[in-house]
């Protein structure tokens, strides 16, 4: 299952979305601001307060569980590809081979790609988990408030939330039809890989997309019988107002933020160098 809204009553779904938005914004910041390999220790500091946010949040681990296998695939293979391809990388831990490619033997696995690769992942993570608790303790009701506040085209507001709601329906219509499917001994999980790429995913996804064309049509049909662009300025069902909690939990996002930051410019450089010639020593490669 897919990650979407669930309805709790926690310290997290009582917040104001301008709040939970301000810790997806300070996330991307950080993510595009960070591009150093040394910038890992600030990051896991903020995913480390992420993972409390995660907690008070309640939010169940097998909700998000294809999101996380994802993930790992895509880990996975940044790990793998800055690991042989990484041009700072001088500590190899093992080799296929010597393959010469702008001078760089792409033959070795370096403990330096290594890192690199996991800093990316790290990276891509503290984006997800923000994302995730946004979408996952926020209404659409609420995020239409916000997009309202923030005085964003009611058209294209609608549009973006029409696909936030539209993505898990996608996923579970996927896992439906592939059920369906295996009922008719048709199981893509049993094929190998180019069986699977070639004609496995043809009798899926020809049903899912007629399946989506169909709901976007009815879709339209609820929408336009609800006056849809009737006016301009329409009301919204939640007024939402900022509360202590919303002001205190900006001051923490800010606070981590601004720490995230010194730490990236004053220590992690220093303590990452010495890490980093504490595993070559280790290894035996100093």
């Amino acid at each position: 299952m897919t990650f979407k809204y669930v309805e709790k009553d926690t310290l997290m779904h009582r917040l104001h979305p301008v709040t939970k938005a301000s810790l997806l914004l300070a996330a991307l910041l950080l993510a595009l601001l960070f591009t150093y390999d040394y910038s890992v220790i600030p990051l896991l500091i903020v995913l480390a307060f992420e993972l409390v946010l995660w907690r008070a949040a309640r939010i169940e681990f097998w909700r998000v569980a294809l999101v996380i296998k994802v993930l790992m695939g895509i880990f996975l293979f940044f790990i793998v590809v800055q690991g042989f391809l990484y041009r700072g990388g001088v500590t190899p831990l093992f080799a296929v081979g010597h393959f010469k490619l702008w001078e760089k033997d792409i033959g070795e696995f370096t403990l330096e790609g290594l890192l690199y690769g996991l800093f990316i992942s790290v990276k891509i993570l503290v984006v997800v988990i923000a994302a995730i608790i946004f979408v996952m303790t926020t209404s659409i009701t609420k995020m239409s408030a916000l997009a309202h506040s923030l005085r964003l085209p009611y058209s294209f507001s609608f549009t973006l939330l029409a696909g936030l709601r539209f993505a898990p329906l996608i996923f579970k219509s996927f896992s439906d039809i592939k059920d369906a499917q295996k009922l008719r001994a048709f199981d893509i999980d049993r094929m190998n890989m180019i069986v699977r790429a070639f004609r496995a995913y043809v009798p899926i996804l020809t049903p899912l997309i007629l399946n989506m064309l169909r709901r976007g049509m009815e879709l339209q049909i609820s929408i336009e019988s609800r006056g849809y662009g009737a006016t301009k300025n329409p009301t919204q069902l939640e007024e939402l107002s900022m509360r202590a909690s919303d002001y205190l939990m900006l001051i923490i996002i800010l606070a981590v933020f601004s720490l995230s930051l010194y730490l990236n410019y004053t220590i992690a450089p220093g303590a990452y160098s010495s890490f980093l010639e504490l595993l070559r020593g280790m290894l035996g490669r100093g």
